[in-house]
């Protein structure tokens, strides 16, 4: 069943400027769509916030009072969504995933958000689940350090369905997206803080997706810096079987 507003939200006018794309043909695929400015400053500041909380929640109790030490020593005013985040040596970052595609990451399955805690957030995520395809989903946070980087894979087609939604907070980072068959049918976007893309059917099948460390994108500096990301992806449908 798909959400109400799902259609009018997937196909309103998307950004083409040229300093947010780069691809062989010039145009996206069909089952690629990008929102770059869908959540707006205090959006960001809310759900980010939030995030970074459930985070710091799996860690030990050690590392969140080392963390509460900075802040209250180092007040800062945060000006911009990256003053959100504190230096990343006071963040339990891994080296490298078990499969060896993230390096310099944290991570957590999301079971719930702390909208209790957190006003504001109900209405953001109500306006993120607009987005959807469908409704029985699973959510996933990722947090790479300034010098993380997720390499080329297909996620795992055991793990979810047909489509995945990602919301960027922080650092801009680019996502490249490259055919499984053709290595020169690939495309690149600007992922911006507050941006969100939905890849579907052959897009989520048939491309690989990475994000890049910082570097140059089409004559402008991407600079490093800390970015969650905010994985939501559909569960798998159970096979069913006639009697």
């Amino acid at each position: 069943m798909l959400y109400a507003g799902y259609r009018r939200l997937l196909y309103a006018p998307l950004s083409r400027e040229i300093h947010s794309l780069r691809t062989r043909s010039g145009d996206l695929p069909e089952g690629f769509k990008i929102f770059p400015e869908f959540l707006s400053i205090s959006e960001q500041r809310i759900l980010l916030s939030a995030a970074l909380s459930k985070l710091d929640s799996t860690e030990t109790k050690q590392a969140r009072k080392q963390r509460r030490d900075f802040i209250t020593n180092h007040p800062r005013e945060h000006r911009t969504i990256e003053d959100i985040f504190l230096p990343d040596a006071y963040y339990n970052f891994q080296e490298g995933h078990y499969d060896g595609v993230i390096r310099h990451y944290r991570e957590m399955h999301l079971s719930s958000w702390p909208v209790d805690q957190n006003p504001g957030l109900s209405f953001i995520l109500a306006r993120l689940q607009r987005l959807y395809p469908t409704s029985n989903t699973q959510t996933h946070l990722l947090h790479l350090s300034s010098v993380g980087e997720i390499l080329g894979h297909v996620d795992n087609i055991e793990a979810s369905g047909t489509w995945i939604l990602g919301v960027s907070l922080g650092a801009a980072r680019v996502l490249r997206m490259e055919s499984t068959s053709d290595p020169e049918d690939f495309f690149e976007v600007l992922l911006p803080s507050g941006s969100v893309y939905l890849q579907m059917d052959s897009v989520r099948y048939d491309y690989n997706h990475s994000v890049l460390k910082a570097g140059d994108f089409l004559g402008r500096e991407v600079k490093a810096g800390q970015r969650v990301s905010i994985m939501v992806r559909d569960r798998k449908e159970a096979p069913t079987f006639n009697s």
